[in-house]
């Protein structure tokens, strides 16, 4: 056969260069895990594939692209919630994972997120925790792509409790270790998490940074995402969060900011001077009241921007749906300008735009030859989506993310007419009971 896999589009959103146009009746030929051909459809080119599928009334689309997440929190999903940024943070979700985290608990949170990108459909995650190992495993096996980064803080993580005064100094060969062993995994990409300037010194900013030079691999970091954080940088080092880190050299092509809700118009350009990327993350920042990211700005202003869910502690969903919906009102009312984001704007961030932000832009975020077979068909047999004035227009104000019908990742099959093909979601809805019963007893013996 000519094709592994063939599919008739007879709407395709290719979001070729970013542009959003819709193409009716086409032809996508998939070999290898690659696209090899697009083009319009002709009789009979379902013969050349191995498998072939009809789209009918479903559009075809990249699959979305997750800047920004933390696939282990979904356990703590409404666990705490309604609660200052700070309070929630140190009081609550940082004592919580010092001591109930461990490789158990990430292998089964994320399997539960990965059933949850693949049901809404996210294709690529950028995600940032612990037991970087466990997630690889679970994510590799789910079939999904995704850059994983390696922990960094001032203080011990999870999975360094049992190393004791080897914690800290042991970390550069913990990573090259796990580098070493995805460095050319064709999904999962090794990558550098120091948490944020609140929770790494100088040394330490410096010591990520040369790994990252060293091997080539992105640093993922939560960076101006409350005003408490920027008034205490400039308090400790006379400096806001993003001076910090460009002074100490740590802004480069490979650094992806998670939130910017705070960063001035000096430090967008030091964004834009280095190519370091922001990552907007809507919905988390609307609910732990942190602000509105200036993504528009920053868009204007030529810096590299994705979208994100966050994890599912503070948003509570990784529907990036749901974030392109809100994502686009926040802009227009922060802007009081109806124009200032628009749908496409918002399908860019979650495919064509945030792919390249991440780095990842010559592989996935738009369909055309050259690039992996990373997809979805999406159903518009819904009340909500009808009638179909406008695919994109739909796409963003419309869609919740449970209309994905199939998805699709390095031209294998994830989920098929709503049935996940990779992940068994009864045993591991059965699992995240068990964690769930275990984490209420322990909570309710120390309260």
């Amino acid at each position: 056969m000519t094709f592994d896999l063939g599919i008739r589009c007879r709407t395709l959103l290719p979001m070729t260069g970013g542009e959003g146009k819709v193409h009716q009746d086409q032809f996508l030929g998939v070999k290898d895990g690659l696209i090899v051909e697009s083009g319009p459809w002709k009789e009979g080119r379902d013969l050349e594939c191995s498998r072939f599928i009809d789209s009918g009334s479903r559009i075809v689309m990249p699959g979305l692209v997750n800047g920004h997440t933390h696939l282990a929190m979904s356990l703590l999903r409404g666990y705490e919630d309604d609660l200052p940024f700070h309070k929630w943070l140190f009081e609550r979700v940082f004592p919580v994972e010092a001591k109930w985290v461990d490789s158990e608990f990430v292998e089964v949170g994320v399997s539960l997120s990965a059933l949850e990108c693949i049901r809404f459909g996210t294709t690529t995650v950028n995600d940032m925790y612990f037991f970087t190992e466990s997630a690889a495993k679970v994510l590799d096996g789910a079939g999904l792509r995704a850059t994983l980064a390696w922990p960094f803080m001032d203080f011990p993580v999870p999975d360094e409790k049992h190393l004791g005064d080897q914690a800290l100094a042991g970390r550069p060969a913990r990573f090259q270790a796990f580098y070493e062993r995805y460095r050319n995994h064709p999904r999962i990409r090794p990558a550098l998490g120091p948490h944020a300037p609140y929770t790494c010194s100088d040394d330490l900013i410096r010591e990520v940074t040369a790994l990252s030079n060293r091997f080539q691999v992105p640093v993922h970091m939560h960076v101006s995402e409350t005003e408490k954080e920027v008034r205490e940088s400039v308090s400790k080092y006379g400096k806001t969060p993003a001076q910090r880190l460009y002074d100490l050299g740590a802004l480069h092509s490979r650094f992806f900011a998670a939130h910017g809700v705070h960063l001035t118009d000096e430090e967008i350009r030091l964004f834009r001077e280095t190519g370091a990327s922001v990552i907007y993350n809507p919905d988390s920042n609307f609910k732990l009241g942190s602000g509105i990211a200036p993504i528009t700005k920053f868009r204007r202003a030529g810096v590299e921007c994705a979208l994100g869910t966050d994890g599912s502690a503070s948003n509570n969903d990784l529907s990036l749906f749901g974030a392109m919906d809100l994502g686009t009102k926040a802009q227009k009312v922060a802007h009081h300008d109806s124009t200032a984001m628009v749908a496409l704007d918002a399908l860019n961030l979650a495919t064509y735009e945030g792919a390249r932000a991440l780095g990842l832009g010559h592989l996935v975020g738009s369909l055309e030859p050259g690039k992996r077979a990373d997809l979805i068909l999406i159903r518009t047999d819904h009340p909500h989506l009808m009638p179909m004035h406008s695919v994109l227009s739909q796409l963003v104000y419309a869609c919740q993310g449970l209309e994905v019908d199939t998805v699709i990742c390095d031209g294998r099959v994830l989920l098929d007419q709503g049935q996940f093909q990779t992940l068994d979601p009864t045993t591991i809805y059965a699992e995240v009971e068990r964690i769930r019963l275990k984490l209420a007893r322990e909570l309710a013996l120390h309260h």
